[in-house]
């Protein structure tokens, strides 16, 4: 279960790890005659039938929009699966909020809320947040509070265990080729991407060749693609545009590849997005990060490992603990014997 460590401003990490646990509350599984029947119980604290299936189909209909099929024996067996983990990801915070209802005042809850707030532009915003997560304020009040008291005697990580973990993962520090192209882009409408221009596929193709036939006129480059582009992205900053192998189309890396530094493409380079004019300004080789570059931002990362680790064992020993119901797994035994 995502349980990011928390403190500060890191509001991108507080809001990726909420929308898991809200999320985690929420995916359900739909039954007839939902009532008040109790599916499991933590420690006395029931959880109903109704509480598992009250926001259903507002995030059946998010699933479904990301292509998800609920329907047929697969989609019942999707069903079935996402019933239980979200059952289990609903135990687990209701320890959460236990344990942190064990150790937190009144002024501490105040307190979280209040500099919760203080991550958000405004009052909306904030609103908005917290009906994305599917939580009060109080009970995320609560949760950060529990990873802050857990955590808090984690000591950040030392120069010799960031040296180690540098040394012993290269890979992730190493930076790829890059090249620095510029480019000029004419849409291609496929009929399924919404464009901001839309050609046809011969269209496209003319209106660079026309570009091409500037340039070998001697027009300069960025100035076309400040005046041709569709590419609203890159064409004010003349195309310009830094290039990889793994976040660029491969007929577009493939072609600015292939030219010399100050070449051009002598006829336009076909992509799923329409047709392109490169020109390489310069190659960046691969290299490696220098320790010291990356060194702050590993020690953190591995400061946040740490705390990871503590509140999951953590975790893990209150639901060892804990008295659990689970009436689902229950049923589920049953059928199997």
């Amino acid at each position: 279960m995502c349980l990011c460590l928390l403190k500060g401003d890191e509001f991108v990490k507080l809001k990726k790890c909420l929308v898991m646990i809200g999320l985690l509350a929420l995916t359900v599984f739909i039954f007839a005659g939902c009532g008040e029947n109790v599916v499991a119980e933590v420690n006395g604290e029931k959880i109903t039938m109704k509480e598992l299936t009250m926001q259903v189909n507002e995030l059946k209909e998010m699933y479904e929009k990301q292509g998800m099929d609920f329907s047929g024996d697969n989609g019942a067996d999707l069903l079935d699966s996402l019933q239980k983990d979200v059952l289990a990801g609903m135990i687990e915070k209701k320890i959460m909020l236990q344990e942190a209802k064990n150790r937190i005042t009144p002024e501490d809850v105040e307190e979280k809320i209040r500099l919760l707030k203080e991550q958000f532009p405004s009052e909306d915003d904030y609103k908005n947040f917290l009906t994305q997560v599917k939580m009060d304020e109080k009970e995320v009040a609560h949760i950060l509070f529990l990873q802050d008291e857990v955590t808090k005697d984690v000591a950040p990580a030392a120069e010799d265990e960031i040296r180690k973990y540098y040394d012993d993962n290269p890979n992730q520090f190493s930076q790829p080729e890059q090249l620095e192209v510029r480019h000029i882009l004419f849409f291609v409408d496929n009929g399924t991407t919404e464009l901001p221009t839309k050609h046809t596929d011969a269209e496209a193709r003319q209106m660079a060749e026309d570009v091409i036939a500037q340039l070998n006129q001697g027009r300069d480059f960025a100035e076309l693609a400040r005046e041709k582009s569709e590419d609203t992205g890159t064409k004010e900053d003349g195309g310009l545009y830094t290039a990889t192998k793994s976040s660029t189309v491969t007929e577009f890396y493939t072609a600015a590849s292939a030219l010399a530094v100050g070449e051009y493409t002598a006829e336009p380079v076909k992509t799923d997005y329409g047709y392109h004019i490169i020109k390489l300004e310069k190659v960046i080789p691969a290299q490696q990060q220098p320790f010291e570059e990356v060194k702050e931002a590993l020690a953190a990362q591995l400061t946040d490992m740490a705390k990871q680790k503590k509140f999951n064992d953590f975790m893990q020993e209150a639901k060892d603990k804990a008295a659990i119901v689970n009436k689902l797994d229950e049923k589920q035994g049953n059928q199997e014997q």
